[in-house]
């Protein structure tokens, strides 16, 4: 009963590195992305200043 009970903690700890590797893994692919989506972000704030104000410039022309 005891080497059942030292095999079942070696494979639940065994279990318990491959979870955490799982979420290490996870986590990386999260930054990753986090990364790339702020950047969009960035560059979209980027362009929709340049539009704006080349529709400001426009209008004034307009009046």
């Amino acid at each position: 009963m005891a080497v059942d009970s030292v095999g079942g903690t070696g494979a639940a700890a065994g279990a318990q590195q491959t979870g955490d590797a799982g979420f290490q893994n996870q986590m990386a692919e999260f930054e990753r992305v986090s990364q790339k989506v702020q950047a969009q972000a960035v560059a979209m704030r980027r362009i929709t200043t340049e539009l704006s104000s080349e529709k400001k410039v426009a209008d004034e022309r307009v009046q």
